[in-house]
């Protein structure tokens, strides 16, 4: 979903968000500033609607160059109220972020902007990569709303982690990093 398939997709999405509000819809119940804050979210009424199978794609690295897709389950446990995300058998919780959302786009290992090369969002022709918060628009979503997840697999030298923003009930984003030092921006979607 890269280059022009992502530009006619988010072309399709602003006339279909554009549309339900003219039609009198209610906001993205996900991801709405006047329902939700960063860091200040209710995991009752968020887990119920992104809980289910997801699809990433994201730029590989090293041996793996090009586009990679996988699939994850999030996993809602409405008696302890806790998010899960589950992959090739394996799970970890989803922890809120807390104090406002963290900036994608960012390697925190190094401690600097992410490298360009490794971004899955896209403008099409010369113009510079496409911003996470016009996505967010798109969804009918402010950035700073949207509910942030952090999680981690593994430790030490066989270690993966990121950061995931639900901008509504099928579109999430995110950057996520390896133990090798590797970052790379993930698109997710339902």
């Amino acid at each position: 979903m890269a280059g022009p398939a992502l530009a006619r997709t988010a072309a399709l999405l602003l006339i279909a968000t554009a549309t339900s509000a003219l039609a009198g819809e209610p906001p993205n119940p996900v991801c709405h500033a006047d329902v939700h804050r960063a860091g200040n979210f209710d995991l009752r009424q968020i887990g119920p609607l992104i809980a289910g199978t997801w699809t990433e794609a994201a730029i590989g690295t090293s041996v793996a160059i090009g586009v990679q897709e996988s699939t994850f389950e999030i996993i809602y446990d409405r008696n302890r109220n806790r998010l899960y995300l589950g992959s090739d058998g394996i799970q970890t919780e989803l922890v809120p972020v807390r104090g406002g959302n963290k900036p994608l786009r960012f390697d925190f290992v190094r401690g600097e902007p992410m490298d360009p090369q490794f971004y899955m969002l896209t403008s099409t022709g010369s113009e510079p990569g496409a911003e996470p918060w016009e996505w967010a628009l798109v969804q009918d979503c402010q950035i700073a709303s949207a509910p942030q997840f952090e999680w981690q697999f593994g430790s030490g030298a066989r270690r993966s982690d990121g950061i995931i923003s639900f901008f509504s009930a099928n579109e999430a984003m995110g950057t996520k990093r390896n133990s090798a030092r590797g970052v790379r921006e993930q698109l997710i979607s339902r």
